[in-house]
């Protein structure tokens, strides 16, 4: 059994030893410190089901390994939320004792690399690099969160898209591209009010007014706007990208030790979607990964079965097996990473 669970879905999946594909199911995002432990469990709870009733008599009470990648794995050091965890997944059927959680960077790697160590970068609505070693994490980078960090994320790109639109706005005349799309997403009526035109100025704050009493994560939305008008060639949304690569190559480089060629593993809904940005970040990283090999995440899921086919006892050095588990039904429109 190998679990995906992160901040906006969860995915589960349940396969042989050999990595044949017998049950898989979605569920709602699992991460207990953006939800809660009681949601947390019961979105885990039926992600895990699902991909159990799927998988029949095959799946149901043989499970003999399990991983369960989670987001926000920390909240884990607080007892009750591991109770909480444990306590769903046995009453959706898996035998106790035979499921271990790690994070979701770590299913992440797995799921790019058969390789034990090396770095994984998520950049998704948030951000974060880390270094891998022997299948865990020992150190990272960034991944504080959209107020203080996560730079290079959605979140932030959308962020540097609404200042854009704000500076554009006050300054009054024409919108860039990515300015225009903005403000349609967000005040479509920004420019008339009962069929008054308003100042400049005014319609800078109302539009910051409006994102203000928004909830946070309504910058990320925004973020595929940027990419969008980085090919219509906005000379923001280029700055914008650039910024952005650079900001995440930097992150990776924290984690790794200058000139080692351990592979850096790419993984979360921007780096899959926005071709921009993943262009602009290979190439920053090429510069400074002495060769390194650059991966894409595969299956997270998938990555979570194989590791937990390797404390079944799966060789580690079969990289067909790797590849059967990780690649399968590969869905780059759907990133579990995210």
């Amino acid at each position: 059994m190998g679990v995906d669970a992160g901040g906006t879905a969860t995915r589960a999946l349940v396969a042989t030893l050999a990595g044949e594909r017998v049950g898989e199911a979605w569920a709602g995002g699992a991460n207990p410190n953006a939800h809660g432990a009681d949601v947390a469990a019961d979105q885990l709870a039926e992600a895990v089901a699902g991909a159990l009733e799927q998988a029949g008599a095959r799946g149901r009470g043989s499970v003999v390994s399990g991983v369960v990648g989670l987001a926000g794995v920390s909240s884990l050091g607080d007892a009750r939320v591991r109770e909480r965890l444990e306590r769903a997944l046995a009453g959706v059927g898996l035998p106790e004792g035979n499921t271990v959680f790690t994070g979701d960077d770590e299913v992440a790697f797995a799921s790019g690399t058969p390789v034990p160590g090396g770095t994984v970068l998520i950049a998704g609505t948030g951000a974060i690099a880390t270094r891998i070693d022997g299948r865990r994490r020992t150190r990272s980078a960034d991944g504080m969160g959209w107020l203080i960090g996560d730079e290079g994320s959605g979140f932030w790109l959308g962020h540097q898209a609404a200042r854009e639109t704000a500076r554009q706005l006050a300054r009054g005349g024409g919108l860039s591209p990515l300015a225009h799309a903005v403000v349609e997403r967000i005040t479509p009526d920004l420019y008339r009010v009962n069929g008054r035109e308003r100042l400049p100025e005014e319609r800078a704050r109302d539009f910051a007014r409006t994102l203000t009493a928004a909830p946070p994560v309504t910058l990320a939305a925004l973020a595929p706007l940027v990419s969008e008008a980085h090919a219509q060639d906005d000379p923001a949304a280029v700055v914008i990208v650039e910024a952005a690569a650079g900001h995440l190559a930097h992150s990776v480089h924290q984690v790794r030790i200058p000139g080692e060629r351990l592979p850096v593993v790419l993984a979360g809904g921007v780096l899959s979607q926005s071709a921009p940005v993943r262009a602009a970040l290979t190439r920053k990283l090429a510069l400074g990964a002495a060769g390194a090999v650059i991966a894409t995440a595969g299956c997270t899921a998938g990555g979570a079965a194989w590791l937990a086919a390797l404390r079944a006892g799966a060789p580690e050095d079969d990289q067909r097996l790797h590849a059967v588990f990780t690649l399968a039904d590969r869905d780059p429109g759907r990133t579990d990473a995210a």
